[in-house]
Formats: structure tokens, C-alpha cells, sequence
């Protein structure tokens, strides 16, 4: 219960009951916790007073909202490097979570422009389209595109249900590093209906063209993450560019 002769804040006091009690699982992953209105009557305050202190955790990331259902807590972030030069399955078995890969389209294509950018392609050049949906202890974590030059075909016969990199490395084609993009975005119906959330939700896009140790680009891949499940770090060398660049709308 709240302490009204404490100094401090009531909705404070809420926040740090309602955190204690994520923090040592008592509200799990996805649970729903009480609404603004009950949290108002058991603590004895206003509603202002209660939605103030769901708002902290809202913007702290420990709980989320769904209009017209409640207000669910967060579930647990999964910690992921943004470069995608990484290996996403063998990242997921070092934290001990269990990853399945469902190939929902493994063909031969016309690369896009972008892609032929990437690649150092001619216009219209063939090349090996992947994607590829990432589920994470059950749950979809992620969608991948990835293109890569026609001359790597052999992929198209293997299983592709595990480390593309570790493939790609079979074929002659090592990924030796990557240079990557990241932007928020809000996802379509086809990639809500993918990742199981809500269409227009935010989104982690990181593009990356993955390169060999000669400096040819060998992969292109474009990577679509559930903002809220995802925490990602960096790892920056002296002398790094890391200014934002803007881009024009439309």
C-alpha cells in the first residue's frame, strides 16, 4: 500500500510496487496487470494519480498497452547484435533459447535496384531471394530477407533452417563483415499477421550488406524485428560515424 506521509510521489510509490512485483515475477511476461480504475480503489487514489504511474512503466518498456484490451506487461527483451553479419541462431543457443527457422520462400529472382546496388549486380541480374520467419521459444521473433548473388544457387538445395552464415561459409562465401542500417517502422498487415502483433506496430528495420574478406559484397539482408521484444547492442571502434541521417519523407 502507499504511504501518504512519505515524501515521496504516490504514483511513484504505484510504479515501484508494480515493478517490484515484474522484477520478481509475480506478473510474468504478458500478464495483464490491473487497470487504471482498480489500481485507483486499492491503493486509494485517483485514476490520474494510477494512470501516472502505468504511464512510467509504459515508457520504460515494462509494460505495454492494447486499445480496447488492457495493459499487459513487456515480455523479456532478447539481446541481439544490430550487425547482420551475425550469426542470429547460433546468437539465440549462446542465450539458451531455442530457434526454428520456417522458410517461407527460397528462390531464384530478378534482384531489385536496391539489391543490385548492394551487390554490385547489373540491372536485372539474377539472384537468390530467402525468406525466412525466426521464432524464438515459441514465438515469432523476427523476419528475414536475404539476397545473394545467383552464383551461390547451391544454397537453394540445402537446409535452410539453420545458420545461413555457416551455409554460406560451405559455399566459398564467408561473411568477414557487415555495414547495417537501422530505422523504426510500423509494420504491415502481412508482417503483423507474421510476427503475431498488432498491424502498425513499431518495428526494428536493419538493413546490412554482408561482405567477404576481398571486399565483395556477398549477401544483402533487410531484417524486421517487434520493437518491444528486442534489445540490441553496439559495439563501437574509435573513429566510428554513428551520426543519424535524416531522410525525406515520401
Amino acid at each position: 500500500m502507499v504511504v501518504r506521509a512519505s515524501p515521496v510521489p504516490l504514483y511513484i510509490q504505484i510504479d515501484e510496487e508494480l515493478r517490484g512485483q515484474i522484477e520478481s515475477g509475480e506478473l510474468g511476461p504478458l500478464a495483464q496487470v490491473p487497470s487504471e480504475t482498480d489500481l485507483a480503489e486499492h491503493f486509494g487514489v485517483s485514476r490520474m494519480t494510477a494512470r501516472k504511474a502505468l504511464d512510467r512503466l509504459v515508457a520504460d518498456g515494462m509494460l505495454f498497452r492494447q486499445p480496447g484490451k488492457g495493459t499487459f506487461v513487456a515480455p523479456t527483451k532478447i539481446a541481439h547484435g544490430a550487425s547482420q553479419g551475425l550469426s542470429f541462431s547460433a546468437a539465440m543457443k549462446a542465450q539458451g533459447l531455442s530457434c526454428e527457422t520456417r522458410v517461407l520462400e527460397a528462390e531464384t529472382v530478378s534482384a531489385p535496384s536496391n539489391v543490385s546496388r548492394a551487390l554490385s549486380l547489373s540491372a536485372g541480374a539474377q539472384a537468390i531471394f530467402l525468406r525466412r520467419l525466426r521464432v524464438v521459444d515459441g514465438e515469432p521473433a523476427a523476419i528475414h530477407l536475404s539476397y545473394m548473388p545467383s552464383r551461390l544457387s547451391a544454397l537453394l538445395d540445402a537446409d535452410l533452417s539453420g545458420s545461413l552464415s555457416e551455409l554460406m561459409s560451405r559455399v566459398g562465401a564467408r561473411v568477414d563483415r557487415s555495414e547495417d542500417s537501422v530505422e523504426a517502422v510500423l509494420a504491415t498487415g502481412e508482417e503483423a499477421r507474421l510476427l503475431n502483433v498488432p498491424e502498425g506496430s513499431p518495428l526494428v528495420l536493419i538493413r546490412g550488406t554482408a561482405y567477404a574478406a576481398n571486399n565483395d559484397p556477398i549477401r544483402y539482408t533487410e531484417a524486421l524485428y517487434p520493437g518491444g521484444r528486442w534489445q540490441f547492442n553496439l559495439q563501437v571502434s574509435g573513429g566510428a560515424d554513428l551520426r543519424p541521417e535524416l531522410k525525406a519523407a515520401g
